[in-house]
């Protein structure tokens, strides 16, 4: 369990502010109304402001600051390349390697999604979504799949939060069922096949929203 410290007070605040919009992309983040605002001294708001950096949620700028992060459509485009490179493989790694324990998480991360259906929100939505794709990257086992997946997955989560319009998880949920069969069964074909159908799907959606 998350030890709710003065850094997770900072961090919850700031990425909830930044997740319901009332800091958009590229609005600057001002440590001195976050301390007024929260009662936490600067030092703790440094920290959390550099874990939603690395997260992909915040860029630093020397000099300049910090402000809510802004990526550009090329930035989006290079992270799902590069993603579906990856994951691809990680996916392939995966299924020679995969446990029963896993085989669990993937089902009880997909029993989560079918609840979120019911009551859909985009933060619950983007934390399962990442969830069920690190199952992959954990069971690649090759700690250069997990290290870079980590990071293309926290920029990804970004750009849901952020762009995402969806209401539903329907289309998501369904495809992933399909991830999980292929996984269950070691499949590589039909697995990689549906990894790559929800990526496109992903981006596709944000792209869409982008361009309303």
């Amino acid at each position: 369990m998350k030890q709710y410290s003065p850094v997770n007070q900072a961090y919850d605040y700031i990425k909830k502010m930044i997740v319901t919009k009332e800091l958009y992309p590229g609005n600057r983040i001002i440590e001195e109304d976050i301390s007024r605002e929260t009662g936490i001294s600067r030092t703790p708001i440094r920290t959390a402001l550099l874990r939603l950096s690395y997260e992909g949620m915040v860029d630093q700028q020397p000099n300049r600051g910090s402000f809510v992060a802004k990526p550009s459509m090329t930035d989006l485009c290079q992270v799902y390349e590069l993603r579906m490179l990856l994951e691809t493989g990680a996916f392939r790694a995966a299924v020679q390697h995969r446990s029963e324990e896993s085989i669990e998480w993937m089902r009880d991360i997909l029993r989560r999604q079918e609840e979120l259906e019911k009551k859909f929100n985009m933060v619950e939505y983007a934390e399962l979504n990442r969830e069920f794709h690190w199952v992959i990257a954990v069971e690649a086992r090759n700690p250069y799949y997990e290290k870079y997946l980590n990071e293309l997955h926290n920029k990804v989560s970004t750009y849901l939060l952020f762009w995402d319009n969806s209401t539903s998880n329907l289309r998501s949920l369904a495809i992933h069922r399909r991830i999980y069969e292929a996984f269950c069964d070691r499949d590589e074909e039909k697995g990689v096949t549906a990894l790559l159908d929800d990526i496109h799907l992903g981006q596709d959606d944000i792209y869409k929203a982008r361009h309303v």
